[in-house]
């Protein structure tokens, strides 16, 4: 049997309802789902204070790492697997590189870094 005669034959088996639910995967109006996809997470957004507690580092740290965040009502929020997502990602080793290069002059030059 080839692949259309098992499509065919598997529709014709099929109760009523899920030969609705398999056309309208078809049709590309309903998304399948992946047995082995994570179901997804209804994450809370957490105020600066709140990330820096959750991650271990300081706000002026987050702050200054420039980290991802949402602005709601005017206030900036932050998702804590955006964050870890951004620690990542080469602009975050970039930005950090740049830094530890500028706190380096700063001491060479016995001058407080520009960052702070």
């Amino acid at each position: 049997m080839n692949a259309l005669e098992d499509l065919m034959h598997a529709a014709l088996a099929a109760p009523p309802e899920r030969r609705e639910e398999a056309l309208s995967v078809l049709r590309g109006q309903a998304r399948t789902v992946d047995p082995n996809e994570a179901a997804p997470v209804n994450e809370h957004y957490l105020t600066m204070r709140g990330i820096a507690r959750r991650l271990g580092f300081s706000a002026a740290t987050l702050t200054r790492w420039r980290i991802p965040g949402h602005s709601l009502g005017g206030r900036r929020r932050f998702k804590v697997s955006e964050v870890e997502a951004y620690f990542q990602t080469e602009a975050f080793q970039r930005r950090v590189a740049a830094l530890r290069a500028e706190r380096r002059q700063a001491v060479k030059d016995n001058v407080p870094p520009l960052g702070r």
